[in-house]
């Protein structure tokens, strides 16, 4: 299924099943009025299963509790591409796939892992406008339920033992860091995130060469918001205004489907950078090999993806381009971090996680306006809907 299947399909199945299920939730707790002091007492279960720059934006929250509560595992039920990132953070004893390619599949393999976390003690549920997320939560009879809620979530109350204040416009580390204090836990610093990194790692990083910068180059994301891209022609403008870029080494990075826009991106800046060396990973490096990679760098250049959010939590310096999502709500402010942030704000900015289409229609006019500031437009006509 794409995004948009699983978008309407979580809006209209998740809808009748929390319809159904209200009542019941409402009468059951009533009935059995369980204490929900919310100190863990035992499987504390993490759901996420879209984004993955999110579970690792997560991460100095959920090592937090990993530490706070060694007794109690920690376990992630998630789908295979955040399960990835998941299993880099080095903080989950288990991990659950939820295969979400067709809906046979779906309903299978999200039987199979409640099965797996039934009555657990604690879930957390990380999404915070999914519907589905939420019965799946509902399902594993959990003592407590934590997840967030907001103006247009406002259906979650009563199924969920506590709710959390998200605010979409502030720095989304704050509301994954309640839920660690919630939990009697406090968020652990960056260098203890980049220790448990490393130490998930099967081999250690390449060491940093004395004599050439190595750069590695991260240009792509998920498909939740691909507007973040930059084209070829704007990664060539913008390699070329940086001179840290100039005869350096550096590694594209990305999943194998990735690779023709990363070959393009090459041919496109090359010709810039004469004396610039270039190797294309996507599909030839695993994640974790990538992680490696990326922690044996000079520097990271990219856009708002989890790549990006690796490279800080093991404080590689970062140079980012932004634009359909802003820099503010992403990120934490790490002592020592060095940023290079890229970011004009147009009217418009940011519209994902706001709007369910971009209001531009893909153009994203927020990265031609910050790259190519001559193109910017004054008076877009796609304001209006047609």
């Amino acid at each position: 299924m794409n995004l948009r299947a699983r978008k309407r399909l979580d809006y209209t199945l998740g809808g009748a099943l929390i319809a159904l299920a209200k009542p019941l939730v409402f009468a059951a707790g009533r009935i059995l009025r369980r204490d929900h002091d919310p100190r863990p007492r035992g499987r504390i279960v993490v759901i996420k299963m879209l984004g993955g720059g999110s579970m690792v934006l997560a991460g100095p929250a959920l090592l937090g509790i990993r530490r706070a509560h060694p007794g109690c595992p920690l376990v992630l039920v998630s789908t295979a591409p955040v399960a990835a990132f998941g299993a880099l953070l080095g903080v989950f004893d288990e991990i659950h796939t939820i295969d979400d390619r067709s809906l046979g599949r779906l309903v299978r393999s999200t039987a199979r892992s409640v099965r797996r976390v039934l009555f657990a003690d604690t879930v957390i549920d990380l999404e915070v406008y999914s519907r589905l997320t939420s019965v799946l939560s509902l399902a594993t009879l959990a003592r407590n339920r934590i997840s967030f809620h907001l103006e247009t979530v406002f259906w979650r109350r009563n199924l969920h033992t506590h709710l959390l204040f998200f605010n979409r416009f502030s720095n989304v580390h704050h509301f994954y860091d309640q839920v660690a204090r919630l939990l009697g836990a406090a968020p652990a610093p960056r260098e203890a995130c980049a220790e448990a990194m490393l130490g998930a790692l099967a081999a250690p990083p390449p060491a940093r060469s004395e004599s050439r910068r190595r750069i590695a180059l991260g240009p792509a994301c998920s498909e939740l918001g691909r507007e973040r891209r930059l084209s070829p022609a704007q990664w060539r403008i913008a390699l070329a205004a940086r001179p840290r870029c100039a005869d350096a080494e550096i590694h594209v990075l990305g999943a194998p489907g990735d690779r023709d826009e990363a070959e393009a991106i090459v041919a496109a800046c090359a010709p810039a950078l004469p004396g610039t060396t270039w190797h294309v990973e996507c599909g030839k490096l695993s994640l974790a090999e990538s992680v490696a990679l990326i922690a044996g760098c000079d520097e990271l250049i990219g856009i708002d993806s989890a790549l990006l959010h690796v490279a800080r939590l093991l404080g590689v310096p970062t140079a980012s381009f932004w634009g359909p999502t802003d820099p503010a709500t992403r990120l934490q402010a790490f002592p020592g971090a060095v940023d290079d942030v890229h970011y004009r704000k147009i009217a418009c900015s940011p519209c994902i996680h706001v709007a369910e289409d971009p209001p531009c229609r893909g153009r994203n006019l927020c990265i031609e306006g910050l790259i190519e500031p001559e193109r910017a437009a004054e008076a877009p006509a796609w304001w209006i809907e047609s």
